[in-house]
């Protein structure tokens, strides 16, 4: 979980392409980013994607689906000591 208002994220907001919260990425056992979703989808979308993942399917079944989100392109940012900190 990353804190998009904390700069001390930027560099894996970029690396991950977060455009929008939430944003889920999918990553394989390696750290490899197989898939992600973006905004309000239906649970089944991640349990899919999980069950696929743990049972070493070649692709996820929903690699690159968006929902209805908030955007992180205007957020506020700002440097805390705290990386978890939300303020």
């Amino acid at each position: 979980m990353l804190n998009v208002d904390n700069t001390k994220w930027e560099q894996e907001l970029d690396e991950f392409g977060v455009e929008g919260i939430p944003h889920f990425a999918f990553l394989d056992k390696e750290g490899n980013e197989e898939g992600n979703v973006v905004g309000k989808l239906p649970r089944q979308y991640f349990l899919d994607n999980v069950v696929a993942l743990s049972s070493g399917d070649p692709t996820i079944p929903h690699a690159r689906a968006v929902g209805q989100y908030s955007s992180a392109e205007f957020r506020k940012v700002h440097q805390v000591a705290d990386p978890r900190s939300h303020g």
